[in-house]
């Protein structure tokens, strides 16, 4: 269950978390429609996306919401 109670310092985190994985999820996009789904180079910002949603889990207090991740 997601908690309600997130510290200002845990929500100054979470925004720069946020803006790092739009801004992962677009580099992992833009290289999937250059280069395929099969690409290594996608399958490396995959990951990178992928392992800043799960901090982000984290410090929400969701991190068993595997559905994502």
């Amino acid at each position: 269950m997601t908690r309600t109670v997130i510290s200002p310092e845990e929500g100054e985190v979470l925004r720069q978390l946020y803006a790092e994985y739009v801004a992962a999820v677009s580099q992992a996009g833009a290289v999937c429609i250059a280069k395929g789904m099969d690409s290594p180079e996608f399958q490396e910002a995959d990951k990178a996306a992928g392992a800043i949603r799960r901090r982000i889990y984290e410090i929400r207090g969701d991190a068993d919401q595997h559905w994502m991740a």
